[in-house]
Protein backbone atom coordinates (compact mmCIF):
# COMPACT_ATOMS: atom_id res chain seq x y z
CA UNK A 1 0.00 0.00 0.00
CA UNK A 2 3.22 2.31 0.82
CA UNK A 3 4.54 2.12 -2.63
CA UNK A 4 1.35 2.06 -4.60
CA UNK A 5 0.20 5.09 -2.29
CA UNK A 6 3.65 7.22 -2.86
CA UNK A 7 3.45 6.93 -6.71
CA UNK A 8 -0.12 7.94 -6.74
CA UNK A 9 0.44 11.41 -4.47
CA UNK A 10 3.43 11.91 -6.77
CA UNK A 11 1.54 11.86 -9.39
CA UNK A 12 -1.20 14.28 -7.92
CA UNK A 13 1.76 16.50 -6.87
CA UNK A 14 2.83 16.59 -10.77
CA UNK A 15 -0.65 17.31 -12.29
CA UNK A 16 -2.08 20.19 -9.86
CA UNK A 17 0.71 21.73 -10.27
CA UNK A 18 -0.61 22.89 -13.74
CA UNK A 19 -3.36 26.01 -14.05
CA UNK A 20 -6.74 24.17 -14.07
CA UNK A 21 -9.94 25.27 -15.52
CA UNK A 22 -10.02 29.19 -13.50
CA UNK A 23 -14.04 28.64 -12.06
CA UNK A 24 -16.95 26.82 -11.95
CA UNK A 25 -20.14 27.22 -14.47
CA UNK A 26 -23.60 27.16 -13.65
CA UNK A 27 -26.57 27.61 -16.59
CA UNK A 28 -27.63 31.27 -16.78
CA UNK A 29 -29.94 32.58 -19.17
CA UNK A 30 -29.10 29.69 -21.99
CA UNK A 31 -25.79 30.58 -21.64
CA UNK A 32 -22.66 28.92 -19.20
CA UNK A 33 -21.39 31.16 -16.13
CA UNK A 34 -18.54 30.91 -14.80
CA UNK A 35 -18.65 31.27 -11.54
CA UNK A 36 -15.43 31.71 -9.03
CA UNK A 37 -14.37 32.96 -5.39
CA UNK A 38 -12.58 36.54 -5.09
CA UNK A 39 -9.02 35.98 -3.38
CA UNK A 40 -8.79 39.44 -2.92
CA UNK A 41 -12.16 40.68 -0.84
CA UNK A 42 -13.61 36.80 -0.38
CA UNK A 43 -16.82 37.24 -2.18
CA UNK A 44 -17.85 35.50 -4.95
CA UNK A 45 -18.05 36.63 -8.41
CA UNK A 46 -19.86 36.01 -11.92
CA UNK A 47 -18.88 36.18 -15.08
CA UNK A 48 -20.36 34.81 -18.54
CA UNK A 49 -18.36 32.97 -20.23
CA UNK A 50 -19.74 33.46 -24.01
CA UNK A 51 -17.66 30.76 -25.63
CA UNK A 52 -17.87 28.02 -23.19
CA UNK A 53 -16.72 24.32 -24.66
CA UNK A 54 -19.46 22.16 -25.01
CA UNK A 55 -18.22 19.48 -22.84
CA UNK A 56 -18.68 22.20 -20.27
CA UNK A 57 -22.49 22.77 -21.30
CA UNK A 58 -22.99 19.23 -21.14
CA UNK A 59 -21.80 18.83 -17.75
CA UNK A 60 -23.46 21.64 -16.29
CA UNK A 61 -27.04 20.77 -17.62
CA UNK A 62 -26.32 17.86 -15.16
CA UNK A 63 -26.48 20.35 -12.57
CA UNK A 64 -28.58 19.19 -9.88
CA UNK A 65 -32.06 21.16 -9.31
CA UNK A 66 -33.84 18.72 -7.35
CA UNK A 67 -33.07 17.16 -3.95
CA UNK A 68 -33.50 14.03 -2.31
CA UNK A 69 -35.43 12.73 -0.08
CA UNK A 70 -33.84 10.63 2.51
CA UNK A 71 -36.07 7.74 4.52
CA UNK A 72 -34.47 8.05 8.10
CA UNK A 73 -36.26 5.27 9.59
CA UNK A 74 -34.20 2.89 11.86
CA UNK A 75 -31.64 0.15 9.72
CA UNK A 76 -31.82 -2.33 12.27
CA UNK A 77 -28.38 -4.14 13.16
CA UNK A 78 -27.59 -7.88 11.79
CA UNK A 79 -28.33 -9.65 15.00
CA UNK A 80 -25.88 -12.48 16.72
CA UNK A 81 -26.12 -15.59 17.87
CA UNK A 82 -23.23 -16.05 19.86
CA UNK A 83 -23.33 -16.27 23.48
CA UNK A 84 -21.25 -13.11 25.22
CA UNK A 85 -19.12 -15.58 27.74
CA UNK A 86 -18.32 -17.91 24.83
CA UNK A 87 -14.71 -18.81 23.83
CA UNK A 88 -12.52 -21.20 21.79
CA UNK A 89 -8.91 -21.60 21.58
CA UNK A 90 -7.09 -22.73 18.25
CA UNK A 91 -2.96 -23.10 18.62
CA UNK A 92 -0.48 -21.99 15.89
CA UNK A 93 1.26 -25.32 16.00
CA UNK A 94 -1.70 -27.07 15.08
CA UNK A 95 -2.67 -24.78 11.77
CA UNK A 96 -1.51 -25.49 8.57
CA UNK A 97 2.23 -23.86 8.21
CA UNK A 98 2.89 -22.70 4.67
CA UNK A 99 6.04 -21.41 3.26
CA UNK A 100 8.77 -21.23 5.59
CA UNK A 101 5.83 -21.35 8.30
CA UNK A 102 7.74 -23.58 11.61
CA UNK A 103 6.61 -24.86 14.98
CA UNK A 104 9.16 -24.37 17.59
CA UNK A 105 8.83 -24.86 21.39
CA UNK A 106 9.37 -22.07 23.62
CA UNK A 107 8.14 -21.54 27.37
CA UNK A 108 5.16 -19.17 27.92
CA UNK A 109 3.31 -20.15 24.81
CA UNK A 110 -0.22 -21.64 25.39
CA UNK A 111 0.51 -25.09 23.98
CA UNK A 112 3.96 -25.15 24.86
CA UNK A 113 4.96 -24.30 21.03
CA UNK A 114 4.61 -21.10 18.99
CA UNK A 115 4.80 -20.52 14.71
CA UNK A 116 7.37 -17.68 13.27
CA UNK A 117 8.50 -17.87 9.37
CA UNK A 118 5.39 -16.22 8.40
CA UNK A 119 7.28 -13.79 6.51
CA UNK A 120 7.09 -13.48 2.92
CA UNK A 121 3.61 -12.57 1.41
CA UNK A 122 4.49 -13.94 -1.89
CA UNK A 123 4.57 -18.01 -0.19
CA UNK A 124 4.05 -17.99 3.44
CA UNK A 125 0.82 -18.19 5.57
CA UNK A 126 -0.32 -19.48 8.80
CA UNK A 127 -3.68 -20.73 8.11
CA UNK A 128 -6.30 -21.71 11.12
CA UNK A 129 -9.61 -24.02 10.37
CA UNK A 130 -12.12 -22.51 12.89
CA UNK A 131 -15.04 -24.09 13.53
CA UNK A 132 -17.98 -21.29 14.28
CA UNK A 133 -20.83 -23.16 16.45
CA UNK A 134 -23.00 -19.84 16.25
CA UNK A 135 -23.73 -17.13 13.81
CA UNK A 136 -22.78 -14.23 14.67
CA UNK A 137 -20.19 -11.44 15.39
CA UNK A 138 -16.62 -12.95 16.95
CA UNK A 139 -13.55 -10.91 18.30
CA UNK A 140 -10.50 -12.82 16.38
CA UNK A 141 -7.57 -12.55 19.37
CA UNK A 142 -4.47 -13.18 17.46
CA UNK A 143 -1.82 -14.01 20.65
CA UNK A 144 1.54 -12.81 19.31
CA UNK A 145 5.00 -11.37 19.62
CA UNK A 146 7.53 -9.31 17.88
CA UNK A 147 11.07 -9.73 18.93
CA UNK A 148 11.15 -5.79 19.23
CA UNK A 149 8.93 -2.96 20.23
CA UNK A 150 8.29 -1.94 16.48
CA UNK A 151 5.16 -2.36 15.07
CA UNK A 152 4.37 -5.24 13.09
CA UNK A 153 1.20 -5.13 10.61
CA UNK A 154 -0.12 -8.56 8.75
CA UNK A 155 -3.03 -9.14 6.79
CA UNK A 156 -6.30 -11.30 7.85
CA UNK A 157 -8.10 -13.13 4.90
CA UNK A 158 -11.43 -15.20 5.58
CA UNK A 159 -11.71 -18.30 3.92
CA UNK A 160 -9.66 -16.43 0.79
CA UNK A 161 -11.00 -12.62 1.64
CA UNK A 162 -8.73 -10.37 2.74
CA UNK A 163 -10.95 -8.82 5.89
CA UNK A 164 -8.41 -6.66 7.35
CA UNK A 165 -5.20 -6.86 9.72
CA UNK A 166 -3.77 -7.17 13.22
CA UNK A 167 -0.78 -5.06 14.47
CA UNK A 168 1.40 -6.40 17.49
CA UNK A 169 4.40 -4.59 19.25
CA UNK A 170 4.51 -6.81 22.31
CA UNK A 171 8.51 -6.65 22.31
CA UNK A 172 9.10 -10.62 23.07
CA UNK A 173 6.18 -11.40 25.41
CA UNK A 174 3.16 -13.34 23.92
CA UNK A 175 0.17 -10.50 24.38
CA UNK A 176 -3.68 -9.87 22.75
CA UNK A 177 -3.65 -8.69 18.64
CA UNK A 178 -7.33 -7.83 17.82
CA UNK A 179 -9.44 -8.29 14.86
CA UNK A 180 -12.79 -7.54 16.15
CA UNK A 181 -16.11 -7.86 14.79
CA UNK A 182 -15.95 -10.48 12.13
CA UNK A 183 -19.17 -12.55 11.31
CA UNK A 184 -19.26 -15.76 11.18
CA UNK A 185 -21.90 -18.38 9.84
CA UNK A 186 -21.75 -21.24 11.78
CA UNK A 187 -19.97 -24.06 10.32
CA UNK A 188 -15.74 -24.71 9.14
CA UNK A 189 -14.31 -20.96 7.95
CA UNK A 190 -10.55 -20.87 7.36
CA UNK A 191 -8.45 -17.73 9.06
CA UNK A 192 -5.17 -17.07 6.93
CA UNK A 193 -2.59 -14.96 8.51
CA UNK A 194 -0.84 -13.59 5.09
CA UNK A 195 2.43 -11.35 5.82
CA UNK A 196 2.46 -7.86 5.02
CA UNK A 197 5.24 -7.35 7.29
CA UNK A 198 6.24 -10.69 8.77
CA UNK A 199 8.27 -11.40 11.67
CA UNK A 200 5.77 -12.10 14.27
CA UNK A 201 5.63 -15.28 16.20
CA UNK A 202 2.19 -16.67 16.87
CA UNK A 203 1.47 -18.57 19.79
CA UNK A 204 -2.81 -18.76 19.00
CA UNK A 205 -6.02 -17.51 17.99
CA UNK A 206 -8.36 -17.59 20.46
CA UNK A 207 -12.40 -16.44 19.35
CA UNK A 208 -14.71 -14.58 21.74
CA UNK A 209 -18.13 -13.07 20.98
CA UNK A 210 -17.84 -9.58 19.98
CA UNK A 211 -20.09 -6.86 22.33
CA UNK A 212 -18.18 -3.76 21.11
CA UNK A 213 -20.50 -2.83 18.04
CA UNK A 214 -23.98 -2.26 19.32
CA UNK A 215 -27.19 -0.14 18.21
CA UNK A 216 -25.63 2.69 20.44
CA UNK A 217 -22.50 2.84 18.08
CA UNK A 218 -24.64 4.59 15.79
CA UNK A 219 -26.20 7.18 17.81
CA UNK A 220 -23.92 10.55 17.79
CA UNK A 221 -24.91 12.83 19.97
CA UNK A 222 -21.46 14.48 20.54
CA UNK A 223 -21.82 18.46 19.45
CA UNK A 224 -19.43 19.50 17.19
CA UNK A 225 -15.69 20.56 18.53
CA UNK A 226 -15.68 24.14 17.45
CA UNK A 227 -19.16 25.73 19.72
CA UNK A 228 -19.09 28.04 17.22
CA UNK A 229 -19.27 26.52 13.71
CA UNK A 230 -21.63 28.23 11.39
CA UNK A 231 -25.23 26.99 10.58
CA UNK A 232 -24.43 25.46 6.94
CA UNK A 233 -21.59 23.13 9.25
CA UNK A 234 -24.05 22.44 11.74
CA UNK A 235 -26.38 21.35 9.33
CA UNK A 236 -24.14 19.10 7.51
CA UNK A 237 -23.45 17.64 10.74
CA UNK A 238 -26.79 16.88 11.82
CA UNK A 239 -27.41 15.28 8.48
CA UNK A 240 -24.05 13.37 8.56
CA UNK A 241 -25.32 12.17 12.10
CA UNK A 242 -28.48 11.59 11.38
CA UNK A 243 -27.84 8.62 8.77
CA UNK A 244 -24.94 7.27 10.17
CA UNK A 245 -25.88 3.53 10.46
CA UNK A 246 -28.55 3.63 8.10
CA UNK A 247 -26.33 5.05 4.61
CA UNK A 248 -22.88 5.34 3.48
CA UNK A 249 -22.50 7.83 1.16
CA UNK A 250 -20.76 7.65 -2.00
CA UNK A 251 -17.13 9.17 -2.22
CA UNK A 252 -14.31 9.58 -5.17
CA UNK A 253 -11.42 12.12 -4.97
CA UNK A 254 -11.23 14.14 -8.28
CA UNK A 255 -9.33 17.21 -8.94
CA UNK A 256 -11.47 19.47 -11.11
CA UNK A 257 -15.11 18.85 -9.35
CA UNK A 258 -17.52 18.79 -11.28
CA UNK A 259 -15.43 18.61 -14.18
CA UNK A 260 -13.13 16.00 -13.87
CA UNK A 261 -13.15 12.86 -15.98
CA UNK A 262 -14.01 10.23 -12.38
CA UNK A 263 -17.59 12.55 -12.06
CA UNK A 264 -18.60 12.34 -15.69
CA UNK A 265 -16.81 8.30 -15.91
CA UNK A 266 -18.75 7.17 -13.02
CA UNK A 267 -22.20 8.60 -14.06
CA UNK A 268 -22.12 6.96 -17.59
CA UNK A 269 -21.36 3.51 -15.95
CA UNK A 270 -23.38 4.04 -13.02
CA UNK A 271 -26.47 6.38 -13.67
CA UNK A 272 -25.00 8.44 -10.42
CA UNK A 273 -22.90 11.05 -9.53
CA UNK A 274 -20.93 10.79 -6.02
CA UNK A 275 -22.10 12.57 -2.60
CA UNK A 276 -18.61 13.28 -1.05
CA UNK A 277 -15.84 14.97 -3.54
CA UNK A 278 -12.61 14.77 -2.09
CA UNK A 279 -9.45 17.47 -3.15
CA UNK A 280 -6.07 18.34 -1.89
CA UNK A 281 -4.91 21.66 -0.50
CA UNK A 282 -1.15 21.07 -1.24
CA UNK A 283 -0.45 23.38 -3.79
CA UNK A 284 -1.68 26.10 -1.49
CA UNK A 285 1.59 26.18 0.82
CA UNK A 286 4.49 28.31 0.68
CA UNK A 287 6.86 24.73 -0.13
CA UNK A 288 4.74 24.74 -3.61
CA UNK A 289 3.66 27.65 -4.14
CA UNK A 290 7.70 28.63 -4.29
CA UNK A 291 8.26 26.29 -7.02
CA UNK A 292 5.37 27.60 -9.24
CA UNK A 293 2.13 25.41 -8.27
CA UNK A 294 -1.25 27.03 -8.41
CA UNK A 295 -4.36 25.53 -7.42
CA UNK A 296 -8.23 26.16 -8.37
CA UNK A 297 -9.74 23.16 -5.38
CA UNK A 298 -11.65 26.06 -3.59
CA UNK A 299 -13.54 27.28 -6.87
CA UNK A 300 -14.11 23.78 -7.36
CA UNK A 301 -14.77 23.09 -3.68
CA UNK A 302 -17.22 25.84 -3.68
CA UNK A 303 -19.12 24.59 -7.08
CA UNK A 304 -19.54 21.25 -5.88
CA UNK A 305 -21.45 22.63 -2.74
CA UNK A 306 -23.11 25.67 -3.81
CA UNK A 307 -24.31 24.31 -7.60
CA UNK A 308 -23.99 20.79 -7.10
CA UNK A 309 -25.49 20.11 -3.01
CA UNK A 310 -22.56 17.90 -2.59
CA UNK A 311 -20.29 17.50 0.39
CA UNK A 312 -16.56 18.36 0.09
CA UNK A 313 -13.55 16.71 1.57
CA UNK A 314 -10.27 18.29 1.78
CA UNK A 315 -7.27 17.16 2.86
CA UNK A 316 -3.46 18.44 2.70
CA UNK A 317 -0.41 16.65 1.73
CA UNK A 318 2.09 19.24 3.63
CA UNK A 319 4.83 19.58 1.43
CA UNK A 320 8.02 20.90 3.97
CA UNK A 321 8.77 24.99 3.38
CA UNK A 322 11.33 25.36 0.86
CA UNK A 323 14.65 25.75 3.67
CA UNK A 324 13.41 21.90 4.53
CA UNK A 325 13.09 20.07 1.55
CA UNK A 326 15.90 17.57 0.15
CA UNK A 327 14.97 18.48 -3.46
CA UNK A 328 17.66 16.27 -5.31
CA UNK A 329 17.33 14.03 -7.55
CA UNK A 330 15.89 11.29 -5.78
CA UNK A 331 13.27 13.02 -3.64
CA UNK A 332 12.78 16.19 -5.72
CA UNK A 333 10.73 18.99 -4.28
CA UNK A 334 7.17 17.69 -5.07
CA UNK A 335 7.82 14.63 -2.84
CA UNK A 336 8.78 16.59 0.43
CA UNK A 337 5.74 15.39 2.54
CA UNK A 338 7.40 12.23 2.68
CA UNK A 339 9.58 11.84 5.47
CA UNK A 340 12.78 10.75 3.14
CA UNK A 341 12.22 14.03 1.17
CA UNK A 342 11.98 16.41 4.10
CA UNK A 343 14.67 17.54 6.61
CA UNK A 344 11.78 18.24 9.45
CA UNK A 345 12.57 17.31 12.63
CA UNK A 346 8.87 17.61 14.44
CA UNK A 347 10.27 16.24 17.77
CA UNK A 348 12.68 19.23 17.79
CA UNK A 349 10.09 21.92 16.44
CA UNK A 350 7.26 20.88 19.03
CA UNK A 351 9.28 20.89 21.60
CA UNK A 352 10.88 23.90 20.77
CA UNK A 353 14.42 23.41 19.78
CA UNK A 354 13.90 24.53 15.88
CA UNK A 355 12.01 27.63 16.06
CA UNK A 356 12.60 28.62 12.50
CA UNK A 357 10.93 25.25 11.80
CA UNK A 358 8.08 26.27 14.08
CA UNK A 359 7.40 29.70 12.29
CA UNK A 360 7.30 28.59 8.94
CA UNK A 361 4.92 25.68 9.81
CA UNK A 362 2.76 28.10 11.38
CA UNK A 363 3.02 30.33 8.53
CA UNK A 364 1.58 27.05 6.39
CA UNK A 365 -0.87 26.89 8.64
CA UNK A 366 -2.34 30.86 8.02
CA UNK A 367 -1.51 30.21 4.10
CA UNK A 368 -4.12 27.29 4.35
CA UNK A 369 -6.17 28.99 6.48
CA UNK A 370 -6.72 32.21 4.41
CA UNK A 371 -7.93 29.84 1.69
CA UNK A 372 -9.99 27.89 4.18
CA UNK A 373 -11.74 30.97 4.71
CA UNK A 374 -12.69 32.22 1.71
CA UNK A 375 -14.93 28.91 2.14
CA UNK A 376 -16.41 30.00 4.99
CA UNK A 377 -17.38 33.49 3.87
CA UNK A 378 -19.04 31.67 1.00
CA UNK A 379 -20.90 29.41 2.76
CA UNK A 380 -19.60 26.35 2.30
CA UNK A 381 -18.52 23.68 5.52
CA UNK A 382 -15.49 20.92 4.85
CA UNK A 383 -14.71 17.31 6.27
CA UNK A 384 -11.51 18.81 7.06
CA UNK A 385 -8.62 16.00 7.50
CA UNK A 386 -5.14 17.65 7.89
CA UNK A 387 -1.83 15.70 9.43
CA UNK A 388 -3.39 12.15 7.64
CA UNK A 389 -1.90 8.57 7.90
CA UNK A 390 0.55 9.80 10.66
CA UNK A 391 1.04 6.62 12.33
CA UNK A 392 2.12 5.04 9.35
CA UNK A 393 5.36 6.86 9.63
CA UNK A 394 6.40 7.76 5.70
CA UNK A 395 4.93 11.60 6.19
CA UNK A 396 7.05 13.67 7.75
CA UNK A 397 4.21 14.49 10.43
CA UNK A 398 4.32 10.91 11.32
CA UNK A 399 8.05 10.85 11.66
CA UNK A 400 8.27 11.76 15.19
CA UNK A 401 7.09 10.52 18.65
CA UNK A 402 3.27 10.90 18.83
CA UNK A 403 3.05 13.28 21.04
CA UNK A 404 4.89 15.14 18.85
CA UNK A 405 2.15 14.83 16.29
CA UNK A 406 -0.73 15.57 19.03
CA UNK A 407 0.69 18.72 19.61
CA UNK A 408 0.91 19.95 16.36
CA UNK A 409 -2.86 18.79 15.47
CA UNK A 410 -4.09 20.48 18.62
CA UNK A 411 -1.73 23.46 17.58
CA UNK A 412 -3.69 23.91 14.33
CA UNK A 413 -7.17 23.21 15.30
CA UNK A 414 -6.66 26.44 18.05
CA UNK A 415 -4.72 28.48 15.57
CA UNK A 416 -7.95 27.55 12.73
CA UNK A 417 -10.18 27.97 15.14
CA UNK A 418 -9.82 30.54 17.10
CA UNK A 419 -7.18 32.67 15.36
CA UNK A 420 -8.59 32.69 11.92
CA UNK A 421 -11.88 32.01 13.09
CA UNK A 422 -13.01 28.95 10.72
CA UNK A 423 -16.38 28.23 11.49
CA UNK A 424 -16.99 25.79 8.72
CA UNK A 425 -13.98 22.87 9.33
CA UNK A 426 -15.51 19.62 10.44
CA UNK A 427 -12.19 18.27 11.84
CA UNK A 428 -11.44 14.34 10.56
CA UNK A 429 -8.68 12.68 12.11
CA UNK A 430 -7.01 9.87 10.22
CA UNK A 431 -3.73 9.10 12.22
CA UNK A 432 -5.44 5.54 12.60
CA UNK A 433 -3.14 4.61 16.06
CA UNK A 434 -5.04 4.82 19.27
CA UNK A 435 -1.76 6.20 20.94
CA UNK A 436 -2.10 9.56 18.10
CA UNK A 437 -5.51 10.18 19.15
CA UNK A 438 -5.68 13.78 19.79
CA UNK A 439 -8.64 13.69 21.77
CA UNK A 440 -12.77 14.11 21.49
CA UNK A 441 -12.31 18.19 21.78
CA UNK A 442 -10.98 18.73 18.92
CA UNK A 443 -12.25 15.61 16.70
CA UNK A 444 -15.37 15.29 15.12
CA UNK A 445 -14.87 12.36 12.98
CA UNK A 446 -12.48 9.10 12.91
CA UNK A 447 -11.38 7.93 10.10
CA UNK A 448 -8.49 5.13 8.10
CA UNK A 449 -7.08 4.73 4.70
CA UNK A 450 -7.46 1.16 3.42
CA UNK A 451 -5.54 -0.27 0.27
CA UNK A 452 -6.49 -4.05 -0.24
CA UNK A 453 -5.47 -4.94 -3.51
CA UNK A 454 -7.37 -5.97 -6.58
CA UNK A 455 -11.12 -6.87 -6.66
CA UNK A 456 -11.45 -6.94 -2.55
CA UNK A 457 -14.94 -5.83 -1.91
CA UNK A 458 -14.83 -6.74 1.89
CA UNK A 459 -16.61 -4.74 4.59
CA UNK A 460 -12.89 -4.23 6.60
CA UNK A 461 -15.44 -4.61 9.83
CA UNK A 462 -12.33 -5.20 11.95
CA UNK A 463 -10.80 -1.74 11.37
CA UNK A 464 -14.07 -0.35 11.72
CA UNK A 465 -14.66 -1.70 15.11
CA UNK A 466 -11.10 -0.71 16.05
CA UNK A 467 -11.76 2.85 15.11
CA UNK A 468 -15.24 2.81 16.96
CA UNK A 469 -13.44 2.26 20.22
CA UNK A 470 -11.00 4.90 20.27
CA UNK A 471 -12.67 8.06 21.51
CA UNK A 472 -14.30 8.06 24.68
CA UNK A 473 -17.72 9.06 23.23
CA UNK A 474 -19.27 8.11 20.22
CA UNK A 475 -18.10 9.55 17.04
CA UNK A 476 -18.79 9.54 13.23
CA UNK A 477 -16.78 6.51 11.57
CA UNK A 478 -15.34 7.05 8.45
CA UNK A 479 -13.16 5.54 5.04
CA UNK A 480 -11.58 8.81 4.04
CA UNK A 481 -9.79 6.70 1.43
CA UNK A 482 -9.72 3.48 -0.68
CA UNK A 483 -8.03 1.61 -3.46
CA UNK A 484 -11.31 -0.95 -3.62
CA UNK A 485 -14.90 0.80 -3.47
CA UNK A 486 -16.93 -2.12 -0.24
CA UNK A 487 -19.94 -4.18 -1.16
CA UNK A 488 -22.37 -1.80 0.30
CA UNK A 489 -24.29 -5.20 1.80
CA UNK A 490 -21.27 -6.38 2.99
CA UNK A 491 -20.91 -2.76 5.02
CA UNK A 492 -25.05 -3.39 6.26
CA UNK A 493 -24.47 -6.97 6.90
CA UNK A 494 -21.42 -6.76 8.97
CA UNK A 495 -22.89 -3.70 10.82
CA UNK A 496 -19.41 -1.76 10.19
CA UNK A 497 -21.26 0.93 8.44
CA UNK A 498 -18.93 3.54 7.38
CA UNK A 499 -20.21 7.01 7.38
CA UNK A 500 -18.54 7.72 3.68
CA UNK A 501 -15.77 6.36 1.79
CA UNK A 502 -13.66 8.08 -0.86
CA UNK A 503 -12.40 6.29 -3.45
CA UNK A 504 -8.76 7.66 -4.66
CA UNK A 505 -8.23 8.46 -8.28
CA UNK A 506 -5.53 6.97 -10.45
CA UNK A 507 -5.07 4.21 -10.81
CA UNK A 508 -7.86 2.82 -8.28
CA UNK A 509 -10.94 4.87 -10.60
CA UNK A 510 -9.27 5.62 -13.47
CA UNK A 511 -6.64 4.57 -16.12
CA UNK A 512 -5.37 6.45 -19.17
CA UNK A 513 -8.21 8.44 -18.18
CA UNK A 514 -11.05 5.72 -18.71
CA UNK A 515 -12.62 4.13 -15.59
CA UNK A 516 -10.68 0.93 -14.64
CA UNK A 517 -11.85 -2.14 -13.34
CA UNK A 518 -8.95 -3.47 -11.97
CA UNK A 519 -9.59 -2.45 -8.16
CA UNK A 520 -13.16 -2.39 -8.33
CA UNK A 521 -15.52 -4.32 -11.05
CA UNK A 522 -17.81 -2.53 -12.48
CA UNK A 523 -20.47 -4.73 -11.02
CA UNK A 524 -19.61 -3.67 -7.52
CA UNK A 525 -19.09 -0.03 -8.61
CA UNK A 526 -23.04 -0.10 -9.97
CA UNK A 527 -24.10 -2.33 -7.13
CA UNK A 528 -22.53 0.90 -4.68
CA UNK A 529 -23.74 3.59 -6.44
CA UNK A 530 -27.21 1.71 -6.86
CA UNK A 531 -27.71 0.45 -4.12
CA UNK A 532 -30.45 1.40 -1.40
CA UNK A 533 -28.01 1.68 1.46
CA UNK A 534 -25.58 4.38 -0.47
CA UNK A 535 -26.57 7.92 -1.53
CA UNK A 536 -25.25 9.57 -4.57
CA UNK A 537 -25.34 13.01 -5.21
CA UNK A 538 -28.89 13.27 -6.79
CA UNK A 539 -30.27 11.35 -3.65
CA UNK A 540 -29.05 14.08 -1.04
CA UNK A 541 -31.39 16.50 1.20
CA UNK A 542 -31.13 20.32 0.63
CA UNK A 543 -28.47 20.51 2.73
CA UNK A 544 -28.10 24.33 3.30
CA UNK A 545 -31.51 24.16 4.55
CA UNK A 546 -31.47 21.10 6.40
CA UNK A 547 -33.43 21.02 9.92
CA UNK A 548 -31.67 21.26 13.10
CA UNK A 549 -34.20 19.81 14.97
Amino acid sequence: MYKIKKIIALAAALSMTATAFSGCAEKEGGSVAETSISSADNTVVTTVETEAKEELKVIYDEIKTEFGTVDLSDYPLTPSEVPVDYESVYEAENAEMVGSAAAYAIDGASGGSAVNGVNNGNSDSLIFTVNAEYTGFYDMNFICKSSDDAKRENNIHLDGEEIGKIVCTNNGVFGDSYLKNVYLTAGEHKVAIVPSWGYTDYDCLKLTANTSITADTYNVTAPLSNPDADDHTQRLYKFLCDIYGKYSLTGQYADEGRLSTEFKRIHKQTGGHFAVLGMDMMNYNSGSVAHGSTSQTIEYAYDFYTNGGGIVTLCWHWHSPVEYQVNDEDNPWYRSFYKEASTLDLDKIMNGEDEKGYELLMQDIDLISEQLARLRDAGVPVLWRPLHEASGGWFWWGNCEAESYIKLWNVMYDKMTNEHGLTNLIWVWNAQDPEWYPGDETVDIISTDIYAGNLVDSSFSGSFAQLAEIPNENKLVALSENGCVMDPDKVMDTNSRWLYWGTWSDPFTLKNKMLNDEYTSFDTLDKAYQSDRTLTLEELPDLKNYPLE
